[in-house]
């Protein structure tokens, strides 16, 4: 059913990750006009967002993810599901550490990224795994 070769699982990471990343930064920048929060493409501020960091941040998760998914499409029989429930912690650690560290302008880009983002892994990372 899924693929059994591991470097077609890292061209599907990256293959996932460019997609996905894509829509991050376009997201930012529908939000960022929406919420009216300034478009920064790099910088040293901790509590404000960047282009380059959300592109970085997607792209490290969606390889990690990818591998991840892997480990579980061999060793268990609903790697799906478990994939799932580990987006989901990994959805919700970063939602909280958004709470935490973000400025306020910057709060519900980040959350609204998150979902979208999350929801795209669990979507596409199977989808592409697949024969």
């Amino acid at each position: 059913m899924y693929k059994n070769n591991f470097s077609s699982y890292l061209k599907t990471g990256v293959l996932a990750a460019v997609i996905i990343a894509v829509i991050a930064n376009v997201l930012f920048i529908v939000s960022s006009l929406l919420f009216g929060h300034e478009i920064g493409f790099i910088g040293q501020d901790r509590d404000t967002l960047y282009i380059v960091f959300i592109t970085f941040a997607t792209v490290m998760a969606l390889l990690i993810g990818t591998v991840l998914f892997y480990f579980l499409q061999k060793y268990t029989k609903n790697p799906v599901v478990w994939f799932g429930i580990i987006v989901l912690l990994g959805f919700l650690y970063n939602t909280y550490m958004a709470e935490v560290d973000l400025d306020r302008d910057f709060k519900a880009t980040a959350h609204l990224i998150h979902v979208i983002v999350s929801g795209l892994a669990i979507y596409l990372v199977p989808k592409l795994s697949k024969k």
